[in-house]
């Protein structure tokens, strides 16, 4: 006897389950509402998360003091704007993340240190002279990284 499949999509089905739908349905309306806010100018190079939604209160994290009172002062705005968008937000929290926040401006290339002449020729010293030791292997590694030999 073959078994019966489903002719719903993973998600659909998900969708049906009590403990998974509310779940769902408040990551759809997170990221919604970050993709609203996102385009607010007062936003534009402030790093900020959106946080939980209670009722119609909005919790949204920033990155600095400075973030927070920039914003504090187009609350009235933000929340016109978000009601005009179809959200149901009446009041803003707005809250310092006091850990890093996550996000695409935060993510930047590791720096490349730049080394003198002279710099370079003591580490290349520094390595000749030291006997086997976990020392002379990170200089060694460190030599190899810059490609001082």
């Amino acid at each position: 006897m073959k078994p019966k499949h489903s002719a719903l999509s993973p998600l659909a089905s998900l969708m049906q389950e009590p403990q998974t739908s509310s779940l769902i349905t408040q990551a759809a309306q997170s990221r919604r509402l970050e993709k609203i806010i996102h385009s607010w100018p007062s936003l534009r190079g402030v790093t900020f998360s959106v946080g939980p939604i209670k009722k119609d209160k909005l919790k949204i994290f920033v990155s600095t003091p400075a973030a927070l009172t920039r914003l504090r002062q187009s609350l009235p705005s933000l929340i016109q704007h978000l009601q005009g968008s179809g959200m149901n937000i009446n009041e803003i929290q707005l809250q310092i993340q006091t850990n890093p926040l996550t996000s695409k401006q935060l993510e930047r290339r590791p720096k490349r240190a730049v080394f003198s002449d002279a710099a370079k020729k003591a580490w290349l010293d520094l390595e000749n002279r030291l006997g086997d030791s976990p020392l002379k292997e990170a200089t060694q590694a460190l030599n190899k990284h810059h490609k001082f030999k």
